[in-house]
């Protein structure tokens, strides 16, 4: 079968991307070139001016799009789309780049590429919905929120998934078991501990280490998480399940499942989303059903 050789794609560029950008760029040029298709770029400063970038590039008729960096530019991207004809190939050049991995998508630049280019496969997932942003993976308070908080670029791009890990070492130095005011669809209900975890997919960081083994990435509805206590032995544990790969885990939690969140504490606590800081609590998470289609192998 021959490929169509008139789409056109809009490649987002994250910054993060770093000393990769260039060399990921001249790539995805080569790549696409080889085929006949259009390639436009652009280079994620503002929010605002992603969107302005996305809605001409829909206006013209162009629908297939690239996130080249993490899986904060995917759900930046996604953000953008949401509700807009689109299909979105990911190039995952960023810290964790967990997506991807669930995805099945190839963690090597090149094989990224040839997915977008061929465009085989296209597969809608779920997302979580808080304001006016999209996540795709899991929105949370406490532990996790705390780590990011102090977490900059340049230790991500140095120590990597172990960056992660650090951030939570750091974080335990003052968290402290809270009262987080949780309502599921309507039924409210008080948990003390030290992170309330919305999650799409199940996992955090990579898809071998499982919050919850259960969960499904297109299936309407997420899973809500709490994790009771943390320590440092916790920590240590935790970073031995992701080395090791272990099926028994460190850490426990209590959780069910629903469609609407909201999530309160009892001190103000940072609400993280795909690896980003969003917002503060009190916080409202929405499941918004096929919410966005992506280019997969």
């Amino acid at each position: 079968m021959m490929l169509d050789t008139s789409r056109r794609y809009l490649a987002v560029v994250s910054p993060r991307a770093g000393e990769f950008r260039p060399a990921v760029c001249r790539l995805l040029e080569t790549e696409f070139r080889r085929v006949g298709h259009r390639l436009e770029f652009h280079f994620l400063e503002t929010l605002p001016g992603l969107q302005m970038a996305v809605d001409r590039a829909i206006e013209s008729g162009c629908r297939d799009f690239l996130a080249v960096g993490g899986d904060g530019t995917v759900s930046r991207l996604a953000s953008c789309l949401y509700g807009k004809p689109h299909a979105v190939g990911i190039i995952p050049v960023g810290t964790a780049n967990t997506l991807a991995r669930v995805l099945g998508i190839s963690l090597n630049s090149t094989r990224a590429a040839r997915i977008a280019v061929a465009r085989r496969t296209v597969t809608a997932v779920d997302g979580l919905i808080v304001g006016e942003q999209l996540c795709l993976l899991n929105v949370s308070a406490g532990i996790s929120s705390m780590s990011l908080d102090g977490l900059d670029a340049a230790q991500k791009a140095a120590a990597g998934m172990f960056s992660y890990v650090i951030g939570a070492a750091k974080a335990t130095l003052k968290v402290a078991p809270c009262d987080y005011q949780l309502t599921i669809d309507g039924q409210s209900s008080t948990i003390r501990g030290v992170e309330m975890h919305v999650t799409n997919v199940g996992v955090i960081g990579v898809p071998q280490f499982h919050l919850y083994d259960k969960s499904i990435l297109a299936d309407g509805q997420v899973e809500v998480l709490g994790i009771t206590h943390w320590t440092p032995r916790n920590i240590a544990n935790t970073a031995l399940d992701i080395v090791l790969r272990r099926r028994r885990r460190a850490l426990r939690f209590i959780g069910t499942a629903g469609v609407s969140i909201t999530i309160d504490c009892s001190q103000l606590m940072p609400v993280q989303g795909d690896g980003d800081i969003i917002g503060t609590t009190p916080v409202t998470i929405r499941i918004a059903p096929q919410a966005v289609n992506f280019m997969l192998p």
